[in-house]
């Protein structure tokens, strides 16, 4: 028998992201800029997939895999 966990799934995942996005935000900016402009190009190539924390591609991101799948 095939079973499945979706503890995670978006809501754990831009949670988690969003904590750290905040973390990264006020002790060390500049990676979190560095992460955002690395993954600018999912939000750019793929809008229809990371809508649910408006202009945070970071923590969008965190949710691209459960939303593709």
């Amino acid at each position: 028998m095939l079973s499945t966990v979706t503890a995670w799934w978006e809501t754990g995942h831009l949670l988690t992201a969003r904590r750290a996005y905040d973390l990264l935000a006020a002790d060390h900016p500049s990676v979190l800029s560095q992460a955002q402009t690395m993954l600018q190009p999912l939000k750019d190539h793929y809008p229809d997939l990371t809508f649910n924390e408006g202009d945070h591609p970071f923590v969008e991101c965190a949710t691209f895999a459960d939303v593709i799948m």
